[in-house]
């Protein structure tokens, strides 16, 4: 059986709350890989969702992410 999410690229689904962002991402392998961050983190500037796809990807913190490795992101909140 094929794994559920193997295709070209990766895929990511976050949840931005606010204490946690959670973000679950699916390699081109179909590995899922799950992390959660701090929503507010000041020594730590910049978009939570992002920072949280980087850690997933290994990249150093602040790093962009690489043109054409992902292929989808999806973001939900519970910010109410």
């Amino acid at each position: 059986m094929q794994p559920v999410c193997s295709a070209p690229g990766w895929r990511f689904w976050v949840d931005r709350g606010g204490t946690f962002t959670d973000v679950v991402g699916c390699s081109p392998a179909g590995e899922l890989v799950v992390r959660k961050v701090l929503s507010v983190q000041p020594e730590c500037p910049g978009d939570p969702a992002v920072r949280a796809i980087g850690a997933v990807l290994g990249l150093a913190p602040g790093h962009p992410l690489p043109l054409g490795l992902v292929r989808e992101v999806r973001l939900g909140t519970t910010v109410a």
